[in-house]
């Protein structure tokens, strides 16, 4: 690895990524506007650099080899932490007012930022917002990389050294379903009719999955209630959602982009699960300009005030 550190380029990670996406030296020379020789010879280069293969060759094109599987994530993190570098470069010598990097969970996506960005890009468009999704199973990757601004997330235990958390507004979880659901217009709803209705699982362990489980043991609701299909993805679930077959417990956060449009709604059912406030990390004598401007703007629109 230090080897490919020391002598590999971005035009290898480039060749490395493409190749093993399109599986054909040629059609990846089109698709980097080089030659197939030139090809070729980048992939020879990193193979006697790292003293393996990196593809199987045969006659409809190559396949990437187990230790080229490896090598993708990193190749292509590389890859974009250049792309991110030259925008914010370029970003700065033609507009004074910077750039902002914010990563963002499901969460406060839905919450937060969802409708703050088309009043944002009015009010300051010379800056660049540039907006990743967090992994649910490591939203502070961003710190650990150097790679972002500011955090968009729910509250920590403890902010890490040199960061702080700004709350911006609260959260809760609910039931929710789409516009079709046989419940949807109900004023009144019973537990023992909730028990009768298809529900959304989610993740093991997570809090919201530990509240359905405490209102099916409780009420004790049948296991035929469960769809066993789990999806951390919030447009997935949405889309179940919407056949108005299913019920799903989940943030009134995440759902809230989607109350917007009447695709889905929030039943009339107290399931009393207060969830940690989202808000965002920053670092409050390192944040430029930038991010201070968009923290403000979101500040205000999370309170109402836009």
């Amino acid at each position: 690895m230090s080897r490919l550190l020391m002598k590999a380029k971005v035009r290898h990670m480039q060749v490395l990524v493409t190749l093993a996406e399109i599986g054909s030296m040629r059609r990846a020379a089109d698709a980097l506007h080089m030659t197939q020789p030139a090809v070729s010879q980048m992939v020879a280069e990193l193979e006697r650099l790292l003293e393996i293969d990196l593809f199987f060759r045969h006659a409809r094109g190559v396949e990437p080899t187990e230790a080229t599987k490896d090598l993708l994530p990193i190749a292509q993190r590389i890859i974009d932490a250049v792309a991110d570098g030259s925008s914010a470069v370029s970003n700065r010598l033609q507009h004074q007012a910077g750039i902002v990097r914010v990563s963002a969970s499901a969460a406060a996506m839905g919450g937060m930022i969802h409708g703050a960005l088309d009043s944002f890009a009015t009010r300051y468009p010379d800056i660049e917002v540039m907006i990743t999704e967090a992994g649910a199973s490591a939203p502070l990757a961003g710190i650990i990389e150097a790679a972002t601004d500011l955090i968009c997330t729910r509250e920590p235990n403890i902010a890490p050294k040199g960061w702080a958390f700004q709350k911006c507004i609260d959260d809760a979880l609910i039931v929710a379903c789409g516009a079709q659901h046989p419940l949807a217009k109900a004023s009144q709803i019973s537990w023992d009719e909730l028990g009768q209705q298809k529900w959304l699982m989610n993740r093991v362990g997570s809090i919201a999955r530990r509240t359905f489980e405490g209102l099916a043991q409780e009420n004790g609701w049948p296991n035929e209630t469960r769809c066993q299909i789990i999806a951390h993805v919030p447009r997935l679930t949405l889309g179940m959602l919407e056949t108005g077959k299913y019920l799903a417990i989940l943030p009134r956060s995440v759902a809230m982009p989607w109350f917007d449009h009447g695709r889905v709604l929030e039943l009339k059912v107290d399931i009393s699960s207060e969830l940690e406030p989202l808000g965002y990390l920053y670092q409050p004598n390192r944040a430029g300009p930038a991010a201070e401007t968009f923290a403000a703007h979101i500040r205000a629109f999370s309170a109402g005030k836009l």
